[in-house]
């Protein structure tokens, strides 16, 4: 019998971390109290108040709490599932860039001391 469990396929490495995000542009409606759950060097995930159409072109800004400085983004969401509490996990995609997820940790982390 075939093994049924979860097999990872990611290439690297998640981060969980607690990034918020500034705005959020797409094209049905803006979304508000948005954090992030996890960073890598290729995508990232988000909780929302609402399902994300899969494929959705988004346009986000992390906001450093360490300095405030904004890193815009163009990401696609891959996958959005509900959490049982009102609120969803989305998986984007990064589009046309790689972040650097160390630094972004590192610099969230000590912005908390």
């Amino acid at each position: 019998m075939p093994n049924e469990e979860f097999l990872e396929k990611r290439k690297f490495a998640r981060f969980l971390i607690s990034i918020p995000l500034k705005y959020v542009k797409m094209s049905i409606k803006q979304l508000t109290n948005i954090v992030t759950s996890d960073i890598s060097v290729e995508g990232l995930g988000l909780i929302t108040a609402e399902e994300l159409p899969l494929n959705t072109a988004l346009n986000i800004c992390l906001v450093m709490p360490d300095n405030g400085e904004e890193i815009a983004l163009d990401v696609e969401a891959l996958w959005s599932k509900c959490n049982g509490t009102g609120s969803y996990r989305c998986g984007l995609k990064l589009k046309n860039t790689r972040l650097k997820p160390i630094p972004l940790v590192l610099r969230t982390i000590n912005s908390r001391f």
